[in-house]
């Protein structure tokens, strides 16, 4: 009797075992739409990415236009770790995205905004298939986010990139008054005079570099589906891949790789600084960057041969720099992309650093 006893307990134990296990799913399991419908509303995250695979695959328009409003109301947690339940909502909130972009989906504006704090690369793919007449509000929003996050920032790049061809409407505010989008750009440009002052002529370039960045490869999640993630590439003339945005030959394209695969790139996207303000400024004007009267960095050697002398010469700099600054603005004014208010009041800065290489150096 006691031997029947624990057969029978073993035998509900390893029932019960099974019950608790989740199915197992590969992209070979028979699944409808009803069972799509199933896994993408279960709360499961890897039944979600299941379903938004298996969407994806056979092209079931009924479930991805599900999709969006799933979005919205995701409350898509913010820590990243893949041990966790909560690195397995990210995973199947990837795994929607990628259905979305790969689908060719126009998303409404709610659900890119739901997404765009933690998923920026997919937020700019999906708005950037919107026309500007319903993304400019959310566009105008974003480029608020310039003097933040690596997010924020990103997307202001992007988002100007994309209100730069036809700026007319948006307004946004600075300096507590409500100006064109033209008008920030142009009030917050800057040009910087690298002032040397040398007991000879000398020659001063300035140099930069690009930033890298890499993520290792992991093993793939254990009864996942293949899960994809995006990443953006600026000017890359080795890369072949969808166009976000192109200003006049200044091109964003998107990377879709294996979220668990490795992937990185030396051509990561500028944000907005002194330099991407000049190529939209340029952009305006309808000329070549090089062609801009001024350019973000300047230099200049003034030699030593007296205090009257080099304040003469360092006023005489300036002021023709500052000429060229408000022939720009003068020249955006005629175009029709600045008032005549907003002219008179905004113009780029110009920043003004002086060097001394004579030892002792003779200024004060």
């Amino acid at each position: 009797m006691k031997c029947l006893w624990f057969a029978l307990m073993l035998l509900l134990t390893m029932t019960s075992a099974a019950f608790a296990q989740p199915p197992l799913i590969t992209s070979e399991t028979a699944a409808d739409s009803s069972i799509l419908a199933q896994w993408l509303h279960s709360g499961d995250p890897r039944l979600i990415a299941w379903a938004a695979d298996f969407a994806h695959r056979m092209h079931d328009a009924k479930i991805v236009a599900e999709m969006p409003a799933l979005l919205e109301h995701w409350a898509i947690p913010q820590v990243i770790g893949d041990a966790d339940s909560q690195a397995a909502q990210r995973r199947a909130v990837t795994a929607v995205l990628d259905t979305l972009i790969q689908e060719n989906v126009q998303v409404p504006i709610p659900a890119i905004d739901a997404v765009a704090e933690l998923f920026p690369v997919q937020a700019a793919i999906l708005i950037g298939r919107l026309p500007l007449s319903e993304s400019r509000v959310t566009l105008d929003d974003w480029t608020y986010g310039e003097t933040g996050t690596w997010t924020g920032r990103t997307l202001a790049r992007i988002a100007s990139m994309m209100l730069a061809k036809d700026p007319g409407p948006s307004r946004v505010i600075w300096n507590q008054k409500d100006v064109g989008f033209v008008a920030s750009v142009v009030a917050a440009a800057e040009e910087e005079l690298q002032i040397t002052v040398a007991s000879t002529k000398t020659s001063h370039e300035g140099g930069g570099g690009a930033t890298c960045g890499y993520s290792m490869k992991r093993n793939l999640v254990r009864g996942w589906p293949q899960v994809y993630a995006y990443g953006l590439v600026e000017d890359d003339p080795q890369e072949n891949a969808p166009v976000l945005v192109d200003l006049d030959g200044d091109r964003i394209v998107s990377i879709r790789a294996e979220e668990n695969g490795g992937w990185g790139s030396c051509h990561g996207v500028q944000w907005l600084d002194p330099s991407t303000r000049h190529r939209l400024i340029a952009y305006w004007l309808g000329i070549k960057e090089k062609e801009m009267l001024w350019q973000p960095v300047e230099g200049f050697t003034i030699v030593w041969t007296g205090t009257a002398a080099y304040q003469r010469r360092l006023g005489e700099i300036t002021e023709g720099q500052r000429e060229k600054l408000h022939a720009t603005v003068e020249a955006l004014r005629q175009r029709g992309f600045l008032t005549e208010d907003e002219a008179a009041t905004v113009a780029p800065r110009l920043i003004v650093t002086v060097q001394c290489e004579i030892k002792p150096c003779p200024l004060i």
